[in-house]
């Protein structure tokens, strides 16, 4: 299987495929796909979806996928790695202060498996072709203040699906049972889930309108895990990926997700991953150097 790396932040392609299909590959960066105008299927890790002119896919990072075409497809491909959602000392002109964006799109990486196929709502198929037109554009020209204007064309149509995600996981899951409000939960706890005061338990019962008491034993019913415990989890795959992708250091990441220090956070992630995240970081290195 063909792997691909990417050196730079951003970048933003076209391409247009007319065989029928393309090369199987998988990529270490993520991606956002929007088709300009054609048809086919998208298989992604052996899923098969069918697109059409105007549809949206976002690949994460040893997602493998090609594309069967069925009629001439031309693609606009953003290319963007975890790096672009962090700040760099070196480049501090060229970049705002993005900490708090990439939080809220974590959600985003995190949530978009559980939505099958096309990831935009056909209310903001519009905005998002002028935003990818846009986008385009500035590609093409590279005038002044280029990159900061592709930034935040980036993030507007991440919160578009971020959004969309949201809305489609909660509307799945009343079609299952009407009166589950689990996912309505995990939502609130996975968008405060830096906030250590809103994700206290006696908070978000106040939030659901509900005692402490009856939320823990609902939640605990529906899905066979502790409130905190499910807190404890999402913090810890956060983590991985921070690992993964950013060049945080673990002193700083522990800070973030509101740990006491580093050796707390050693101890919680090798409890759940058998290794502490300090190793896993070292192992996550190595397997870098070698692709």
């Amino acid at each position: 299987m063909k792997s691909i790396q990417l050196y730079k932040d951003v970048e933003v392609t076209v391409k247009e495929i007319n065989s029928n299909t393309s090369g199987l590959h998988k990529h270490h960066f993520f991606e956002l796909i929007y088709v300009l105008h054609g048809s086919g299927v998208h298989n992604i890790n052996d899923n098969h979806y069918e697109f059409s002119t105007g549809d949206v896919f976002l690949l994460t990072p040893e997602d493998a996928h090609t594309f069967e075409i069925s009629t001439p497809t031309k693609f606009c491909i953003i290319d963007f790695t975890e790096s672009f959602f962090s700040k760099s000392a070196n480049r501090l002109e060229e970049k705002m202060d993005v900490s708090e964006f990439f939080k809220r799109l974590e959600y985003i990486f995190h949530n978009h498996h559980n939505v099958k196929g096309n990831l935009i709502a056909i209310e903001d198929r519009n905005i998002f072709e002028v935003l990818i037109d846009q986008l385009m554009t500035e590609k093409e020209h590279e005038q002044s203040f280029g990159n900061i204007i592709t930034q935040n064309i980036v993030f507007l149509l991440l919160h578009l699906i971020a959004r969309n995600i949201q809305r489609n996981i909660i509307i799945y899951s009343k079609e299952e049972n009407p009166k589950n409000k689990v996912h309505d939960i995990t939502a609130y706890i996975q968008q405060n889930i830096y906030d250590k005061e809103l994700i206290k338990l006696e908070n978000i019962a106040t939030h659901f309108n509900k005692s402490a008491d009856h939320l823990s034993r609902y939640f605990k019913l529906q899905t066979g895990s502790t409130i905190k415990d499910f807190i404890t989890q999402y913090k810890l795959d956060l983590i991985k990926t921070r690992l993964k992708f950013s060049d945080l250091t673990i002193s700083q990441i522990a800070d973030e997700m509101n740990f006491t220090d580093e050796s707390h956070l050693n101890k919680m992630f090798k409890g759940i991953f058998g290794q502490t995240a300090k190793q896993f970081k070292k192992e996550q290195n190595s397997d870098a150097k070698h692709i």
